[in-house]
């Protein structure tokens, strides 16, 4: 049980620590394609209408014949033509899907620290046991 046990004894415990970083990776990824899958798909465009304004008429150059009056004719038109658009709220998740990627993301985050505690317990009863030299 000479060297080999231990090169065991250093191995053992790092292996622990790695496959706990590949199961949190996986799981993280487990929980979002959870979330992604949950979204409703893209809306169809529906097909708008547009009617200029009349003093937002453009000249041959491509440029407003009067810049002014179709501002103040903009700013009258008011909700009608807005210049920010808000999203609507996205639909909210099943409870069955909200449960699954809640267990993903706890597997995540408490993946890492249960492989550290597991290495440290691999490592204390490794160095615990007689080498047998």
């Amino acid at each position: 049980m000479g060297k080999g046990y231990s090169v065991l004894r250093f191995l053992l415990p790092l292996v622990v620590i790695v496959i706990g970083g590949y199961v949190a990776r996986h799981a993280f990824s487990e929980g979002m394609q959870t979330v992604i899958a949950a979204q409703p798909g893209p809306a169809k465009p529906e097909s708008e209408t547009f009617t200029p304004l009349p003093g937002c008429q453009l000249d041959a150059k491509l440029q407003y014949a009067n810049p002014l009056q179709c501002r103040m004719e903009t700013r009258a038109a008011g909700d009608e033509y807005p210049l920010v658009f808000h999203a609507k709220p996205i639909k909210s998740m099943t409870k069955a899907q909200s449960e699954t990627a809640s267990g993903w993301f706890q597997l995540a985050v408490f993946a890492v620290p249960l492989s550290l505690i597991v290495a440290a317990l691999f490592g204390f009863l490794l160095f615990r046991l007689p080498s047998g030299e």
